[in-house]
This record gives C-alpha cells, sequence and structure tokens, in this order.
C-alpha cells in the first residue's frame, strides 16, 4: 500500500521532467513558475468572489501538494515518478504488460516530448527557447477559418531534349527522393507548368496548325485506331502526334540513342519534381511521369535509360497515383496532389476518397464533410464512403445522424463480413456518443463486432486481416469503457480482463509501424477506461506505456503532419490520465500536468478543425490552469494568457446549451474576468461579466441553476462598477447580489 500511494503522490510529477517538453511550453505558453514582481504587487480585490467549483480547484490543489510517503518497498520496484523517466524504462522492457511495468527508477530521458526531432531547430526551424523568456502565447486559431489550399502556378514549357549517347545509368542512390515538408502548416505549392514541343501544346494545338507549321506529316493508324502523324526530325528518330478530334492529344518523341534518366531530366529542367514510375504487370519499371508538366519519360524496361519522351494534357491519374505513394510519409503533398486531380476532374472518386481519408485522419472535419458529399453524388452505393461519412457526423457531434447512417448500411444485401463487424462496431461507439448512453446496448454491439470481426484474423488477405484487428480492439476497449461509465457489478474484475484481451491482440500483430500504433491505440483506450472508472485499472502504468510508444512512434513516422496527429492523440490520453487522477481524489502538482499535456494538444491542433466537442474540452483544460495560475500564485498576467485562448474555444459553441452546461459557462465567464481585472484589461472584464450573467440567468430561468449563484456575478460587476466611479451601476449590482443571495437554494 505504502508503494502504492507513493506512485499515486509521485504521479503528477510524471510531466515535469520532459525536458524538450518543458521548453516548449514555456516558450509557447508562458509555463507556471514563481509570479513576477508585478504579478505579487498586484494581490487580488478583496470583494472579487469566485464561484465555490471554482474556487475548489486550488484549494484542492494545495491540500494535495504535499511529500510523498517514503516507499514501504526497496527502490527496484518503485515506479519512477517522472513521464519521462518511465518512458525512459519502458524502452528498456519493450512489449511488456503495462499492468506489471513496475521497476526501478531511470534518470530522466533527455528530449522525450512532442515530436522530439521536430522540436529541434534544425528539423522544422522551429526556435529553441531563452532560459528566462516567456513569450505570450498566441490563441488558438478558430476552426472555421479557412485553410489555405495548394495554389498552382501555371505556365507552359518549350521542351528541350538533346540526344546524348548513355555514359553510366545512375544507380538507386542518386535519384532524387520526393521533398517533405518542413513545417506541418505549410501546404505546398504544384509549379503547374504544361509541357510543349517547338510551339506545338498537347490539348490545344490544332493539325491544321502543326502541319502549318512542321510541314506536312506521315499519317499513321495504331492497333487501338487511333490516328495521327509523324515526322522525322534531327537529332530525333522519330516523333508522333495522335490527333483525337483533330487536336493534338499527344506527342512522343523517340530518341535516336539512349540517354540516361536523370540526365535526361536535367535537360529538360524537371529533375526536381516528383515524378510517379509506371510500373508493367510484372512490377518493373517502364517510365516515370512527371505529374505537373505532363511529361512522360519511357525507359527500357528495368533500366534507368530513356529511350522516349511523351508529352500528354493534364491528367488527374498520374497526381492521384502520386498521392497513394507519398500519402505515408508526405501526406501535406498527397493533399494538394489530389486536390489538383480534383480540380482537372471534379469527377474522379478515388481522388475524393483518398481526400476524405486524408481529412478524416488530421481532424478536419468539416472539409472531410465535402469530401464525402462529394464521393457520395458521384458513387451513392459505396459502403466504404457511407461509413465514413457516419465517422464524420460522430466527429462532429451529429450522433443521431450517423446512427441512422450505419443503421442503413446494416440493413443492406450481400455485404462483406468485415462491413458487418465494422458497423457493429459503429453502433457501440454511437451508443456511448450519445447525450444518455445505454451502455447494455453498447456492450452488446461490440459483442456483436468481436464475433463477426475473429474469423477475420485468419482471412487471406493481409488488409482485411489488419482492418480486422483494428476493429476488435476498439471492440474489446469500447466494451470496457462501456461497463467502466456504466453500472455494472464486479467492475474491478472485469475490465481488466477486457483490456488484457485487447492487449493479448496488439502482441499477436508483431512488430512494426501497425503494431505501435495498435500500441497508442491501446494506450488511449485503456486511459479512457480508467478515466471513466475508479474501478478496474490503473493510469500510471498505461502513462508509462503511452510515452514509450510515443517515442518508438517518433522514430517510425516521417511526416510532420502525422508527428501532430501522434501529438494530439498523446495528449488526449494524458488528459485522461489527469481526469483518472482527480477521480481518485489527486491534484497534486496539477498545474504543471495540465500545462504539459496542454502543449501536446496545442501541438496535435495545429492543423486540426476542432469540433464543437474538442473545443468545449480544451477550453475546459486551458480554463483549468488558468485559473490555478490565478488562485495558486495571484499570476493573472499569467493566467489571462490562458483565458485568451478559452474564450474562443466557448463563444458559440453550442455543445453547453445541449449538455445544461450554460450556468457553469456563465460561471466561468465571470471568474475569467477578475483576471482581466486586475491586470487592467477592464473592457475585456466588464464584457466577460455581463456575457456570463446573461448566461447564468439564462441557466436560471430554465432551473439549471440556482438563483443563489448570480450573487457572486453581480457582487463582483458592482465591485468593478465602484472601482470606475460610477456609483449609480454599482448600488444596483449590489442590490441585486443581495436579493439573489436572499434566495438561497430556492429553484425560480
Amino acid at each position: 500500500m505504502a508503494m502504492q500511494r507513493c506512485s499515486r503522490a509521485r504521479f503528477v510529477h510524471l510531466l515535469v521532467a520532459g525536458a524538450a517538453l518543458v521548453g516548449i511550453a514555456a516558450a509557447r505558453v508562458a509555463a507556471a513558475g514563481p509570479p513576477s514582481a508585478g504579478e505579487r504587487a498586484a494581490a487580488p480585490r478583496p470583494l472579487m468572489r469566485l464561484p465555490d467549483w471554482i474556487e475548489s480547484f486550488g484549494a484542492r490543489d494545495r491540500a494535495a501538494a504535499r511529500p510523498a510517503l517514503p516507499p514501504a518497498a526497496p527502490a527496484a520496484t518503485v515506479l519512477a515518478g517522472a513521464w519521462t523517466e518511465i518512458a525512459a524504462e519502458a524502452a528498456k522492457t519493450e512489449g511488456g504488460s503495462a499492468a506489471s511495468a513496475a521497476g526501478a527508477p531511470s534518470p530522466a530521458k533527455p528530449g522525450l516530448g512532442p515530436d522530439k526531432s521536430v522540436l529541434k531547430p534544425e528539423a522544422d526551424g522551429e526556435a529553441t527557447p531563452v532560459a528566462g523568456e516567456e513569450p505570450v502565447p498566441q490563441p488558438l486559431a478558430s476552426p472555421d477559418s479557412a485553410e489555405p489550399g495548394p495554389e498552382q502556378n501555371v505556365q507552359t514549357t518549350e521542351v528541350q531534349v538533346r540526344a546524348e549517347p548513355v555514359t553510366a545509368a545512375p544507380d538507386a542512390e542518386s535519384r532524387r527522393t520526393a521533398p517533405v515538408p518542413r513545417r506541418p502548416s505549410e501546404v505546398p505549392t504544384l509549379a503547374v507548368d504544361p509541357a510543349s514541343f517547338r510551339g506545338v501544346f498537347p490539348g490545344k494545338t490544332t493539325r491544321e496548325q502543326i502541319e502549318a507549321a512542321w510541314g506536312p506529316g506521315e499519317a499513321f493508324v495504331r492497333d487501338d485506331h487511333v490516328k495521327g502523324l509523324s515526322w522525322i526530325m534531327q537529332p530525333f528518330e522519330r516523333v508522333e502526334v495522335t490527333l483525337a478530334d483533330e487536336v493534338v492529344d499527344s506527342i512522343r518523341i523517340k530518341l535516336a540513342e539512349p540517354v540516361a534518366l536523370r540526365q535526361l531530366a536535367e535537360q529538360m529542367e524537371i529533375a526536381d519534381l516528383r515524378t510517379v514510375s509506371i510500373l508493367d504487370e510484372q512490377g518493373v519499371s517502364i517510365g516515370e511521369v512527371f505529374p505537373e508538366r505532363g511529361v512522360v519519360l519511357s525507359v527500357n524496361p528495368g533500366t534507368q535509360s530513356a529511350i522516349a519522351v511523351l508529352l500528354e494534357p493534364l491528367d488527374p491519374e498520374p497526381f492521384v497515383l502520386r498521392a497513394e505513394g507519398e500519402i505515408d510519409d508526405n501526406s501535406a503533398s498527397a493533399v494538394a496532389d489530389l486536390q489538383f486531380a480534383i480540380e482537372i476532374d471534379p469527377r474522379h472518386v478515388r481522388a475524393h476518397r483518398l481526400l476524405l481519408a486524408l481529412f478524416c485522419e488530421e481532424g478536419r472535419w468539416r472539409q472531410a464533410l465535402a469530401s464525402v458529399e462529394a464521393a457520395r453524388k458521384l458513387d451513392p452505393a459505396d459502403v466504404w464512403t457511407r461509413l465514413k461519412h457516419a465517422d464524420v457526423l460522430l466527429a462532429l457531434g451529429r450522433v443521431d445522424e450517423a446512427r441512422a447512417e450505419v443503421e442503413e448500411v446494416r440493413k443492406l444485401d450481400d455485404v462483406p463480413p468485415l462491413v458487418t463487424a465494422q458497423t457493429a462496431r459503429m453502433l457501440g461507439r454511437i451508443e456511448l456518443a450519445g447525450p444518455a448512453p445505454d451502455y447494455q446496448r453498447a456492450v452488446a454491439g461490440f459483442e456483436d463486432a468481436i464475433r463477426k470481426a475473429t474469423p477475420l484474423l485468419a482471412h487471406q488477405s493481409k488488409a482485411i486481416q489488419k482492418a480486422a484487428r483494428e476493429a476488435l480492439l476498439d471492440a474489446h476497449l469500447g466494451t470496457a469503457l462501456a461497463i467502466a461509465r456504466g453500472t455494472w457489478q464486479q467492475k474491478g474484475r472485469v475490465i481488466p480482463k477486457w483490456i488484457a484481451r485487447g492487449e493479448a491482440l496488439v502482441g499477436e500483430a508483431g512488430d512494426g509501424p501497425d503494431r505501435t500504433r495498435l500500441d497508442l491505440a491501446l494506450c488511449r483506450g485503456a486511459l479512457a477506461v480508467a478515466a471513466g472508472s475508479v474501478e478496474g485499472t490503473e493510469s500510471l502504468p498505461w502513462v508509462k506505456r503511452l510515452l514509450a510508444t510515443r517515442e518508438k512512434l517518433d522514430g517510425q513516422v516521417r511526416d510532420p503532419w502525422r508527428r501532430r496527429q501522434i501529438d494530439w492523440e498523446v495528449g488526449l490520453g494524458l488528459a485522461d490520465a489527469i481526469t483518472a487522477t482527480l477521480n481518485r481524489g489527486d491534484s497534486s502538482d496539477m498545474l504543471e500536468n495540465a500545462t504539459l499535456t496542454a502543449a501536446y494538444l496545442e501541438r496535435g491542433a495545429e492543423q486540426r478543425e476542432l469540433s464543437d466537442t474538442e473545443r468545449r474540452e480544451m477550453g475546459d483544460l486551458l480554463f483549468r490552469i488558468g485559473i490555478l495560475h490565478s488562485l495558486q500564485n495571484g499570476a493573472h498576467a499569467t493566467a489571462v494568457t490562458w483565458f485568451d485562448k478559452v474564450v474562443p474555444l466557448w463563444e458559440d459553441n453550442p455543445t453547453f446549451q445541449a449538455r445544461g452546461d450554460t450556468g457553469r459557462l456563465g460561471e466561468s465567464f465571470v471568474s475569467m474576468a477578475i483576471s482581466y481585472w486586475q491586470v487592467d484589461r477592464r473592457d475585456d472584464a466588464l464584457g466577460l461579466s455581463r456575457r456570463g450573467v446573461e448566461l447564468m440567468v439564462e441557466a436560471v430561468d430554465t432551473r439549471q441553476l440556482e438563483e443563489r449563484a448570480l450573487a457572486v456575478a453581480y457582487g463582483n460587476l458592482s465591485t468593478m462598477y465602484a472601482e470606475q466611479g460610477n456609483d449609480e451601476q454599482s448600488r444596483n449590482y449590489a442590490e441585486m447580489a443581495s436579493r439573489a443571495e436572499a434566495a438561497g437554494t430556492r429553484l425560480r
């Protein structure tokens, strides 16, 4: 027991030792620390009051901030106190069960934190914060703000091809790889520049124009009935032009002698472009496509020797193929390619679906909704698109619409077994997300998914095996979460069994990136369960595993946008861990833990479109940090830097009204106004106070809030107006505060 108490007491230090993340948190959010001389001098005015439930944040944290009890067991059996130290230890015992993750303390591993390698200045250009600096953090971008799309600088390039004999074919290592965007905020620009040859443009020049420029050509008809003209032009062996409706469709330049592929690309000034390989039925390369130019370099099969140049009008297919090849390592460029492919051909279904999948992974839900609607118009019967539609609706909080979509898919005839398993799993998740969850119904859905997905683990298709394993893991974790949140007997015995089964599924996945991503999902699910109930599972071992998994992914994931997705998942997991410790009565050092959890979430949110629920929950965490700064240190200047982020997240957020929390929102605004007043941002303070009062009155009228709660808000406004010298307004609000106080706990 002593060892267990020590572990819990020290849990709150687990984020503090992450040196790299501490730097980022300090640079971006004016991290916690002793208040400045100015803040210490600005003592809170005595008549300003906070609602009791907000005041209790600081009281609980101070009460819990006591020295940890000495461990009763030897040091070798005590869990390390810092999350970063735990992660370093986990690297030594990789693959072990989280339930048996206890071990000797390890020294803090420097650099562990959100996107370790991206934090380095040489990796993405971000400046390392200087010790002692406290830059003012910037507010989060509005989720409705338009994200810049790929720019197309459309020009034309005249192809100049010089026939030079091959001296030595370059080896594979000498070929340039596709450049990766250095910062996830950068959307690549496609320098679209259709190629031409000797004044002839595919898709534009007519037969009459080309014969006027080149002279009469020799007519030919190919085996596929395509008609064209050919010319003998030095220094080339032959130039062929195909025609469609008397307009040049393509130009094929056959070289007199083979030329090294890279050498030819450099002559044509296209060597720096990202290419797409053309493979024959045996998977052997027979050409390289340069999508932005409409250029194809044909090669002798299996070599790097070019034998011909083909010029065509810009075609969406090469852009889509290039996006498919780069989607895992260069998602920003993949998005740019797919968006331009759709610009060329708005009816390209596969481009819409790939873009939909990327937007869902990146949490860009409103853009995903536009993509899914476009894809459904083109192919209304596609089951995958319909399930993705349900995913997007669920993420946007449109639970009933998501359920209706999945139910319609479930009623279809002759759907594959994987689809039936997925529909059952999704219905379970939809039930958990509803305003009044039926936990038994959710469990029934997950159990149905498990029955239908288990046989698919032996399917001959590796892709189906992978999808089935992911569905099974989610169903097991969903069952554990439904049990944790619901009213069930023997939770403490049943919940660990469901999590253990999920752990076994991950263990059967082998090694590699897929296994690591399953590990991340397992940790996230287990921590959500820990936050859902004080019975069944401890959060500390899963924090250990989560951070170890994050570090492992750091070495596996190249794409900076995907790194941000991982940061978001880790931040959500740590937020659940904080909730779990609070539910168990431990809130010591909450300020430090919440600050660094927010650093993960803010970093992960850089390219996301936060849903209303995500905006609310993100604001909850940031609000708690600001309140703790004001309560513990009287650091109101630091507090308002956090509140500046909270207000845009909570303003016009319908989830508060939908959940009956309008009153709490109003009280929160009133509480934030005190710090604004203390730093002489008086217009902001009065505006927040009045807005808070409006929301609280609305809550009293709808019987969501006791009338007596208004006494605090009216009293604060009375104090503010008195300090401004507006005695009449001060008296009016003082009288209103007295009437509200006299109302006691009576509900109107």
